[in-house]
């Protein structure tokens, strides 16, 4: 049986396939599976993942019907045959010696989950990312005491302790198998951290690799700020509810999750906002202002806006809770389009990127 298998779900990623699937196959560590989930892409992914398959016999290839990431992430899940579990997302890339790092740490220690730092990597730069929480081994103690309590917010506005991404990371495969097959499948924002969470509550050890960024998250910026999404709040709903159940299940252990959640759906409801006044979003502005003030009044977001403290955010973010507050929906269209301005101008990164699986604020 292999130390790690290597999940990799793909939807339409012709583009960065090879480069993908390359990074994974140089690996230096090389006792692992490589499960590729074709999840009905309607380009060329089915016949690559077929070519690499017939080119190299740890590669299994799994068609599905298009169900989505998480639907993918537990077909390939329930396949594998790892004692470890990785996840690589089909248009990023790895670095040479990244699962080598990652096995070794878990091999040394012995611990549920591995995590190493991450390179964002924009069209014309890369932003290296490390975790908030410092390197080291952490047994159940130190998680209770360091880890949980900044998991979600670090006391900065809106930064996480631990990054809620999949692939950064390995887990035991028992450890995922308990918590990715409890993941709604209809959840297709914030996926990552309805899985990788839960697995960190339940996870008596992990280990933070230091100053080893290995991951690499390519950043479709032209992507994020282009299109409207008229399923954005609905897709935030979904991933409330999921949440919302851990919440219940680990309030004894962690008195202040409530408060990293709201916190967390505090800055979901401005991106839903920023959503709904999209250019490209053609409703009349009345429509628009009617279903920003229906989300305002939706519990999963009305007892977050007015219960959160507006220390240590951003003045953009303090000016957006604010209006939130005061309903006062035309100032934040005039916000809104300033900002949109200053990036068209200056081709300025956005304030507010889409991340695999959360969304996270520059500063």
């Amino acid at each position: 049986m292999p130390f790690l298998s290597i999940i990799v779900p793909i939807y339409n990623t012709e583009p960065y396939l090879n480069m993908c699937l390359d990074s994974i196959l140089r690996q230096e560590f090389v006792d692992f599976e490589l499960i590729l989930v074709n999840d009905g892409s309607t380009d060329n992914c089915s016949v690559i993942c077929d070519e690499y398959a017939e080119a190299d016999t740890r590669i299994t290839v799994i068609h599905q019907a298009n169900s989505g990431a998480v639907s993918a992430r537990k077909a390939g899940l329930s396949v594998a045959k790892g004692q470890y579990i990785g996840y690589v997302d089909s248009d990023d890339w790895i670095e040479v010696d990244m699962y080598k790092s990652l096995c070794n740490a878990a091999r040394d220690f012995d611990v549920d989950i591995v995590i190493c730092d991450i390179v964002e990597n924009y069209p014309l730069q890369e932003v290296k990312r490390a975790q908030l929480v410092a390197p080291g081994l952490y047994r159940k103690d130190r998680l209770e005491k360091e880890v949980y309590p900044i998991m979600l917010y670090s006391g900065e506005y809106y930064r996480f302790g631990l990054f809620p991404s999949l692939s950064n990371k390995i887990f035991k495969r028992g450890l995922l198998e308990k918590n990715l097959f409890d993941v709604d499948e209809k959840i297709c924002m914030g996926d990552d951290a309805a899985c990788t969470y839960p697995s960190l509550f339940d996870a008596e050890s992990i280990y933070i690799l230091e100053n080893q960024y290995l991951y690499h998250y390519r950043q479709h910026t032209a992507s994020m700020t282009a299109s409207y999404d008229q399923l954005f709040f609905n897709k935030i709903l979904i991933l409330y509810e999921q949440l919302k159940v851990l919440k219940h299940r680990k309030a004894d252990l962690v008195p202040n999750f409530t408060e990293q959640l709201q916190y967390y759906f505090t800055y979901l409801m401005i991106a839903a906002v920023n959503n709904e006044m999209n250019r490209f979003n053609f409703k009349r502005l009345h429509e628009k202002r009617i279903f920003i003030k229906k989300m305002l009044i939706h519990e999963a977001f009305h007892e977050s806006l007015h219960t959160i403290r507006m220390t240590n955010m951003p003045l953009k973010s303090k000016a957006y809770i604010w209006l939130l507050r005061k309903k006062q929906i035309l100032l934040l269209f005039m916000l809104n389009r300033i900002n949109r301005w200053i990036i068209d101008c200056k081709g300025l990164i956005p304030t507010f990127t889409k991340r695999k699986g959360a969304y996270q604020h520059e500063n």
